[in-house]
């Protein structure tokens, strides 16, 4: 489960998003701030640290089907969740172009009354973020570079390729960002891996073959 992209995890929410969804363009940024939730018609959406000093990490991507920004949804008296200059912000920004539908913290409470599944759905989804965030930590802090390479792949393998493929759905950048490395480092132990024969790419295409599947999940902790 490890960098995995979440899809289609609030797709009962597009039956209630009566709203004509609005066109966002890629790099536009929803910050935590806001008191509302989105649903993701269609695109891709990642979430992102701002540390004080301006660096910024991913530290998922969300697809079709897909609502975010729903912890302000949680908060008791309709107060924002405060934050201090010294401290992370989180925000999601648009990693392309999106059809996003909104929903006030009145819609969403008074269609959780009318509708409890949807508020359980919340708090399913909510509990696979928590997950993924977990994992990703432990990942990042005791597993090899190649370990967080093979995990990110395997989440992508698309299904009964033959031979084996994974695909590679975002830039080079922003994988190495993801996996808490730099784009040099990652193209380095990617060469290595296919060196000893555990998969090959070509640095240009979008799609990676695994040569020694066994060993490629071994590596994977699959």
């Amino acid at each position: 489960m490890s960098f995995a992209e979440l899809l289609r995890q609030n797709e009962c929410w597009r039956s209630v998003a009566l709203t004509k969804p609005r066109l966002f363009r890629k790099g536009h940024k929803f910050y935590d701030t806001q008191p509302e939730m989105y649903f993701l018609v269609s695109g891709r959406v990642r979430l992102m640290a701002l540390a004080p000093d301006g660096s910024e990490k991913t530290l998922w991507y969300l697809g079709d089907g897909s609502c975010f920004n729903e912890t302000p949804m949680f908060m008791d008296g309709g107060k924002s969740m405060p934050f201090a200059q010294s401290e992370v912000q989180f925000f999601h920004d648009c990693a392309e172009d999106c059809y996003i539908c909104s929903f006030s913290r009145e819609e969403v409470h008074r269609l959780g009354m009318e509708q409890p599944r949807l508020i359980l759905n919340l708090c399913k989804s909510y509990s696979v973020k928590v997950t993924l965030l977990s994992k990703n930590v432990v990942s990042l802090s005791m597993e090899s570079q190649l370990t967080r390479i093979c995990k990110f792949l395997a989440s992508r393998i698309i299904p009964g390729s033959t031979p084996l493929r994974a695909r590679r759905d975002i830039s080079y950048r922003d994988m190495a960002d993801l996996l808490g490395m730099h784009r040099i480092t990652l193209y380095k132990v990617m060469r290595q891996a296919q060196t000893r024969g555990l998969f090959s790419f070509d640095k240009s295409s979008d799609e990676v073959f695994i040569l020694r599947p066994e060993e490629f999940y071994k590596e994977a902790h699959m």
